[in-house]
């Protein structure tokens, strides 16, 4: 089966009034801000098939949509979910649990019991906060700013066992009152840096977006990257992150299990993201292999992501015997089998089911394709 799919779109406050728009062929700016296209099967938001919802036909069929290995893996869920995000503001500061995290958590913290891990590939300028800077670094850099406030919670830090995890606790923790204070003396503060400091110009930024949050200050914690077209960065479960402004595709596990920690007016949960947080893991950009079809390392059984480069010949798509969503971004792409083709202008998508052999892609445009690693297909 290939059947084009009707993609979901999520308006929150963080997103485009155009990017979208545009991506999808309708007229801008929109009404609300559009935050991410949804391609998938998820309970909240999923994608229309054939007259129906993708929910509802993998339920009716998990084995034959999925395959029986997915299908058994997975407990009849398509494991992935594929998302196009347009940030204009900064989301929230937030991390996502494993899966024994998830089922450890006091009832009520989470939507399932699934973990999310989730990856990225910038399709333009992407700017992320993504994990925690050395906390030597972190240490250096805020005591040059002379806050004896500042001064006093590095000093209980730096005789912690874990001092980057004390930071960003007696940080989150902060009272009302003192919290005030100490934001609006780092903000002012950093000013003076603006001008050589690419983390302080971008957290200067956010602060008018987000003025007086201690989110703020937990920013100048992390790492600050800006990720070029083409960059892809995968982030496991417990990574702390923020994702600022640009437009890239996202693919996770199918969950919406998240904790978030400053930068929203949404419900925070400080006590639940330190159980979850993840400080010593580091994130690096990377490059997917292989000439036209390049295959970005699979770093968890939920999912793999594959770009397949435009061309006059066909080219055939990785991952058979398993479930496949297949994305258009900037030109014109045709899906083929024997059972037939779909022709996917950009913005547009369509689902492979397991039974879809033989798949190929042709055509100028660049083919975005979800999947999951061929080791789970052939356990």
């Amino acid at each position: 089966m290939i059947e084009r799919l009707e993609p979901r779109i999520q308006n929150y406050a963080w997103g485009s009034h155009t990017v979208l728009a545009a991506l999808t062929g309708r007229n801008g700016p929109t009404v609300a801000p559009e935050a991410e296209l949804w391609m998938g099967a998820h309970e909240a938001a999923p994608a229309g098939i054939a007259g129906s919802t993708l929910d509802r036909v993998i339920a009716a069929d998990p084995v034959g949509v999925l395959g029986a290995a997915c299908a058994q893996r997975f407990g009849g869920r398509l494991p992935f979910l594929l998302k196009v995000l347009a940030p204009e503001r900064a989301l929230s500061i937030q991390c996502h649990p494993n899966a024994q995290q998830a089922i450890d958590a006091p009832s009520g913290t989470y939507g399932d019991r699934w973990p999310k891990p989730e990856a990225l590939i910038a399709v333009t300028d992407y700017e992320i906060f993504v994990g925690l800077r050395p906390y030597a670094e972190t240490a250096a850099f805020l005591r040059s700013l002379n806050l004896s406030r500042m001064d006093a919670v590095l000093a209980h830090c730096d005789v912690a066992p874990q001092p980057a995890q004390a930071l960003l606790a007696s940080l989150l923790q902060t009272s009302d009152d003192a919290r005030a204070t100490l934001v609006a003396e780092v903000v002012d503060a950093i000013g003076e840096h603006s001008d050589t400091d690419t983390t302080v110009a971008a957290v200067l930024r956010i602060a008018q977006q987000f003025p007086g949050d201690i989110g703020l200050v937990v920013l100048l914690t992390m790492v600050h990257r800006i990720l070029r077209p083409g960059d892809y960065v995968f982030l496991p479960a417990g990574v702390l992150h923020a994702y600022v402004r640009g437009t890239c595709v996202e693919i996770l596990a199918n969950s919406d299990n998240i904790v978030r920690a400053g930068l929203t007016p949404k419900a925070i949960n400080i006590e639940e993201l330190l159980r979850i947080v993840d400080v010593d893991q580091a994130m690096v950009p990377q490059q997917g292999t292989g000439d036209r079809v390049h295959s970005f390392p699979a770093q968890t059984q939920h999912f793999q992501l594959h770009v397949v480069g435009g061309g006059a010949g066909p080219v055939a798509l990785p991952g058979a015997g398993a479930p496949r969503i297949a994305l258009a971004l900037d030109d014109e792409v045709t899906v083929s089998s024997a059972e037939g083709s779909v022709v996917l202008a950009p913005g547009q998508s369509c689902f492979l089911d397991a039974g879809a052999d033989g798949v190929t892609a042709t055509g100028p445009g660049r083919l975005y394709l979800a999947a999951v690693p061929a080791e789970v297909v052939t356990v």
